[in-house]
């Protein structure tokens, strides 16, 4: 099983990590944790911060890394410097509920460890997994549906989707949608203000049978969904068609089954791709909720230590960050699917 633990700020020195747990003698290539790196940080809602690109670095090891027990990295930080206390509180942020939960604090030391800025700990780990799955035919993607109501015309088809021109931009497999979501977040950003959406997140070539059904802390979805939700600004997550099974009858919402090759398999793929706790065979698909930014100028607020009315802290601050959410997710889904394996290989 793997484990996985790290440290650091948003505007330290970094974050270190140290990875448990991942078999003896894989061997990974560097470049491919760099580029899951970059795709994290990089994109047209991202703040100006963002220009410098992340690079990794694993204790003893250059451009290929083979485990032998536990693994240690450095991301480290390009802005490094003392950021004034807050106390304009952001309601959105963890500031208030931070304070609540350690008063010892002061709201810009928790501001600091809270930061989507240590995701890129996750990402680490995550691209990793992502190179063991790959040898087992298994590879995991993402896509965004829809920001600030946006919403793409076009299916995603894997493996194709990304080799068009536009879908660097956002990650949107629909060129229409893409246009105009740029102009959204352009407007956003001039506005001082920030944008969410949807973003789908699947897995394809994942074999029948991965998972449990007891307990229910342990089925396959509720582990994908207990990790995903967990990323910054993910505020919910459905399975396959999702919000679509309360307008349905029975009849209509389960997915059909037939023979292949003398193997029964699932035609469909409403549930996506997972049946009580338990992994189809189908792609496993799911679809995550992003908040806007909570970072955004011109709201009012309560000032701790006045207690007087004001307007609420402001930094430089993303637009949108939703498909950077949808790369975490996709590595954290890579990450989730190695341990599973790993478990049931034992």
């Amino acid at each position: 099983m793997i484990t996985f633990k790290f440290h650091g700020t948003s505007h330290g020195e970094g974050y270190s990590g140290v990875i448990s747990g991942l078999p003896d003698g894989f061997t990974f290539d560097v470049e491919e944790v760099n580029k899951e790196l970059y795709a994290r940080k990089h994109g047209l809602g991202r703040s100006a911060r963002q220009v410098y690109p992340d690079t990794v670095v694993f204790e003893g090891f250059d451009k290929q890394v083979t485990v032998n027990g536990d693994l240690r990295f450095f991301v480290a930080n390009r802005s490094v410097e003392e950021r004034p206390e807050i106390t304009a509180l952001r309601s959105g942020h963890s500031d208030v509920v931070g304070q609540a939960r350690h008063p010892e604090m002061s709201v810009r030391e928790i501001a600091e460890i809270t930061s989507a800025r240590n995701s890129v700990c996750y990402v680490v780990l995550g691209a990793i997994c992502k190179q063991f799955l790959a040898r087992r035919n298994i590879f995991t993607y993402h896509y965004v549906e829809k920001i600030g109501g946006i919403a793409s015309r076009n299916r995603y088809r894997f493996g194709v989707s990304e080799r068009e021109p536009h879908f660097e931009v956002l990650h949107c497999p629909c060129r229409y949608a893409t246009n105009l979501m740029t102009q959204a977040i352009e407007q956003a950003r001039v506005e001082g203000n920030s944008l969410g959406g949807t973003v789908a997140v699947g897995a394809t070539g994942v074999p029948m049978g991965l998972g449990e059904i007891l307990p229910y802390t342990e089925r396959l979805d509720a582990v994908i969904a207990a990790n995903l939700v967990g990323i910054p600004s993910v505020k919910g997550i459905t399975f396959g068609i999702g919000d679509k099974y309360a307008n349905m009858n029975g009849v209509q919402a389960h997915d059909k089954l037939t023979l292949q090759d003398g193997q029964i398999v699932y035609a469909t793929n409403n549930c996506g791709g997972i049946v009580a706790g338990v992994s189809t065979g189908a792609d496993i698909l799911c679809h995550l909720t992003v908040k806007p930014v909570p970072t955004v100028k011109n709201v009012q607020t309560v000032d701790s230590v006045t207690k007087q009315a004001a307007v609420q802290h402001y930094e430089r601050a993303d637009v949108c960050v939703v498909p950077n959410v949808g790369v975490i997710a996709d590595n954290i889904l890579a990450y989730v699917l190695t341990n599973q394996i790993l478990k049931q290989d034992k």
